[in-house]
């Protein structure tokens, strides 16, 4: 492979990183089905430890240079994922095979799959059960992810790549320990305010229940583009499946999988694709997060859900509750997917998140870990600045007012690479504080 010819290289980049993301995803819906396929094989060349040395040893001109770095991130990426290949399909095995017990009505053997899915939409008194089975599932789930993890950290380090994010890991575990710290009592209020007991009452309250007024009947892309639709136009916004609606947090997590979606799209005119998009995409999942906040406004209640006032209000707080609990979910995601996390700490972070620790068989299962964990984290950590500045250019419901679409579209035409300085994550703590309080 002529790795001088960076063009040749972004565009077989841009094809492995396509046929891997649609193996992941049918890989999940049936694991024997595609176990034997290997979707970056035919491009070989761009995950590989040979192509990343010589992208770093290539002297390019001036102009080339950012192109020449995004493109040794994305060889890392990829490696990543080839050398992970056997993994996921061991996780996504496991994941399928029924092996824990639900002893509640029609009892039962169950996947791992099929009892988050219904300890999540279940009421508290059954989702304990669900858990139960949960956690006889846990076992080979925590074991292979963990492998998986280690493998990661151990690929990065003979690479002598820590991290694919600007933001150094420890700043951003500090960051993450610093938003649980600013926020536990204010959760820890709500939670006593809800009477919620143990993680399935959190699980519950976080669904935002009882906040359904206005919304559709089901979630669907077509809610999405009646309130976008315009703004969008011309742009190939390919949503992801969007959740079921078990409460009024799925439409939240409906609108930050379009934000992040938007993003990407915008970007996706640019000539390179390793310029316009990264492995671990922070100003994508900065716009999930600003677009996924925004029923934490009552405005957004009023003008887009048409509710009345004191509703709005009700509704507004019922989801910031929710986004709290979200938030500091991502913030024990991070600290413990990391490898050297040990079970004592997974205890201590979800007694913090939930009111009540997790069973600790299920550290390294449940949260489930995410290879962009730290892009997410940075995202949210950063996100504020970009709400704030397009409320004061369009105002509260800049969410209607067209001009703020291409504005959006302009900012996601810039490079996808940012430099990030460590989080201050107090700004965020003060918000939900003042929604909350």
């Amino acid at each position: 492979m002529n790795v001088a010819d960076l063009a040749s290289l972004d565009r077989d980049v841009a094809r492995a990183f396509g046929a891997w993301q649609r193996w992941r995803e049918r890989l999940a819906e049936d694991p024997d089905a595609h176990a034997d396929h290997d979707p970056i094989e035919p491009y070989r060349h761009v995950a590989g430890q040979s192509t990343w040395k010589a992208l770093g040893d290539l002297e390019v001109v001036s102009h080339d240079a950012p192109l020449r770095d995004a493109l040794k991130r994305w060889v890392h990426a990829l490696l990543q994922s080839r050398l992970a290949r056997e993994l996921d399909v061991a996780w996504a095995r496991a994941a399928n095979e029924a092996r824990g017990r639900f002893t509640g009505e029609s009892p039962r053997l169950v996947s791992w799959r099929e009892a988050r899915r219904a300890m999540i939409a279940a009421e508290p008194r059954e989702a304990r059960l669900w858990l139960d089975a949960l956690v006889e599932c846990a076992p080979p789930i925590a074991a292979i992810a963990r492998e998986r993890a280690a493998r990661r950290v151990e690929i990065a380090r003979r690479l002598g790549a820590e991290t694919f994010d600007a933001t150094p890991l420890d700043a951003l575990h500090a960051a993450a320990r610093d938003l649980l710290a600013r926020t536990d009592d204010l959760a820890s209020s709500l939670l006593r305010e809800a009477r919620a007991t143990d993680a399935t009452d959190a699980i519950a309250l976080s669904l935002a229940r009882d906040a359904g007024e206005g919304w559709p009947a089901r979630l669907s892309s077509r809610w999405l583009e009646e309130l976008f639709g315009g703004g969008v136009r011309g742009l190939d916004v390919a949503l992801p499946r969007l959740p079921e609606a078990l409460g009024a947090s799925s439409f939240a997590r409906a609108l930050g999988a379009f934000g992040f979606a938007l993003r990407v799209a915008a970007g996706a005119r640019a000539p390179r694709f390793a310029l316009a998009r990264e492995p671990a995409f922070v100003a994508a999942h900065r716009f999930a997060f600003v677009f996924a906040a925004l029923p934490t406004s009552p405005d957004f209640h009023r003008v887009a859900l048409g509710v009345g006032k004191r509703a709005a209000l009700a509704q507004a707080r019922a989801l910031a509750r929710s986004a709290l609990v979200d938030a500091r979910l991502h913030a024990v995601r991070l600290l413990s997917s990391d490898d050297r996390a040990q079970s004592d700490a997974f205890e201590e972070l979800t007694a913090r998140v939930f009111g009540a620790p997790l069973p600790r068989a299920l550290a390294g299962a449940l949260p489930a870990p995410r290879d962009d964990e730290p892009a997410r984290f940075l995202a949210l950590a950063t996100a504020l600045p970009l709400a704030r500045d397009l409320v004061e250019r369009f105002d509260v419901d800049w969410f209607a007012n067209p001009r703020a679409m291409p504005h959006l579209r302009a900012l996601g035409a810039h490079p996808a690479r940012e430099e990030s300085p460590p989080p201050d994550v107090a700004p965020l703590a003060r918000v939900f504080e003042e929604a909350l309080a």
